[in-house]
């Protein structure tokens, strides 16, 4: 079996800081060779560029594989931030590799797991490197909202259609701008369509910005028409994103999704130079408010990110069409990826209110039957500041206290040291303590009750509950994706939490909707 070797770095100043992929490598096979292991046993794992603060690495994952696979029975890596930054992540790895039967090493804590006091400190170290990825983020996050304070621009992987970025300021490209400034006309002015404009783009051989694909699309369209950077206003921290998850295939693991829109008071605005003029944006700011029309709209999904098709394993697809009756939502068959093969099963699109519906009140049953909340209720696992376990544990010493005082009575009276009417006294006084104590077991069994009813009205209120970010909430903690099949006559769903995912185990029935 293989010995593992996992190195991993993001960034070219941690290289430089004494953390590069050599010095992790030399390390970890100096230790390696240390434990006896043949050179041709080692087995490297390297993560180029791979950030700390999520899963979703390519090396780590093929890593997991073949321990799966039986293949590694030990694993080398230099220091824990290098497996993860995040607390609960390098749990659910090293969970996984103890129930696989292997052996984990760090070079920079070695017997971490030998003695009570090695385990601490390894999850103090853990918790270390998270709150140092957090002040990482927090001082990044500073120093950008300066420097745009300050009027640069930040850039944003494709620079905008119209723009080039150059230190720190976007500059106008004449010919593209030109083209933004036909599709305002043609849309504020001529009266077309989204789908028309795109369409006259692709008849007249206009290439996209990224020139990956070959046609323009509609929502591309509208995109620029409602991009306030055209009229000479760029925002910057205007939403709220977070690096994707639970989506498998090409683009795991890559850019970020917006979870919300941030309170315009946040933004900040930076002067940049217009590409179209007011009137023209006029025009079309009219248009917009006048259009009785419907189309498609912005609606919000708490599952996001994480319905995936049981076939192809691709994200579905969340849209919302404003109709005379309402804004209808809908789930869509997931589209393939560049370069991919197209799904071979034709999933239909299928209503997005049943699907959430069906989730929520699955995942909410899931809780539910494992019992959460309803072992504090009971007392089992109390917080010590518990006042209505203090009161239980202060009743049990003193009716235990009251009936060894009763016996010492009774055992000094049958022993001559104390008369009759004073043990009689001392015991019938006990006696009344205890019947006190009774009555006030049973307010505190009363109490608990209460708890217990009142954790089970709160299930019954979630069921119903339909705030998106709630269950959003609910859905990250416990999730770590959900699997559609819409490919036949019934749409089923099948929910995997976390632990299952890195298990394999599917951990939930199927749905049938």
């Amino acid at each position: 079996m293989w010995t593992a070797i996992y190195t991993r770095v993001s960034t070219e100043h941690q290289a430089q800081a004494g953390h590069g992929l050599d010095v992790q490598r030399e390390a970890c096979v100096q230790y390696a060779l240390s434990l006896g292991v043949a050179p041709h046993d080692i087995r490297l794992y390297e993560e180029a560029g791979g950030s700390g603060e999520d899963m979703d690495r390519p090396e780590l994952l093929r890593l997991l594989d073949d321990v799966r696979r039986g293949l590694v029975d030990r694993v080398v890596v230099k220091h824990p931030d290098r497996l993860s930054r995040n607390v609960a992540d390098k749990a659910i790895v090293v969970r996984e590799l103890s129930a696989c039967g292997v052996k984990l090493h760090f070079v920079d804590v070695p017997n971490w797991d030998e003695s009570d006091e090695a385990v601490l400190l390894f999850h103090v170290i853990s918790s270390i490197a998270e709150y140092e990825l957090r002040q990482i983020r927090r001082r990044t996050l500073a120093g950008k909202l300066k420097a745009v304070r300050g009027g640069k621009v930040m850039p944003s992987g494709v620079d905008p259609y119209g723009y080039r970025y150059e230190d720190g300021r976007y500059v106008v490209v004449p010919e593209e701008a030109e083209i933004v400034r036909l599709i305002y006309q043609w849309y504020g002015i001529d009266g077309m369509s989204l789908r028309a404009i795109a369409e006259r783009l692709d008849a007249m051989g206009v290439p996209t910005k990224t020139r990956q694909s070959a046609r323009w699309h509609h929502s591309t369209v509208a995109r620029i028409l409602d991009n306030p950077l055209y009229r000479g206003t760029w925002y910057y921290n205007r939403r709220r994103t977070r690096k994707r998850q639970g989506v498998r295939g090409a683009r795991r693991g890559r850019g970020r999704q917006v979870v919300a829109v941030r309170d315009p008071g946040e933004w900040i605005a930076v002067s940049v130079p217009p590409v179209v003029d007011p009137d023209l944006a006029r025009s079309v700011a009219l248009r917009k408010q006048g259009s009785p029309r419907g189309g498609s709209t912005s609606a919000h999904t708490f599952l996001s990110g994480k319905l995936v098709c049981a076939h192809c394993q691709r994200a579905w697809r969340h849209e919302a069409c404003r109709t005379a009756g309402g804004i209808v939502r809908k789930f869509r068959r997931p589209p393939a990826e560049r370069g991919a093969d197209p799904c071979a099963y034709r999933c239909a699109r299928v209503p997005a209110d049943e699907i959430e519906r069906a989730v929520w009140r699955e995942l909410v049953r899931r809780m539910r039957a494992l019992g959460i909340g309803r072992e504090l209720a009971a007392g089992g696992r109390a917080s010590p500041g518990d006042p209505l376990m203090e009161d239980v544990a202060r009743l049990r010493r003193e009716m235990r206290a009251a009936v060894e005082r009763r016996d010492r009575a009774r055992e000094l009276y049958l022993r001559g040291h104390l008369d009759r009417t004073a043990a009689l006294r001392a015991m019938s006084e006990e006696a009344r303590r205890l019947r006190e104590g009774r009555a006030e077991a049973c307010r505190l069994c009363h109490a608990r009750q209460r708890r217990l009813n009142a954790w089970e009205d709160l299930w019954t209120a979630l069921e119903t509950h339909d705030g998106v970010e709630l269950r959003r909430l609910w859905l990250e903690a416990a999730v770590s994706r959900v699997e559609m099949d819409a490919s036949g006559g019934e749409v089923v769903l099948t929910l995997f939490a976390r632990i299952g995912e890195q298990t394999g185990a599917r951990v939930d029935d199927t749905l049938a909707t």
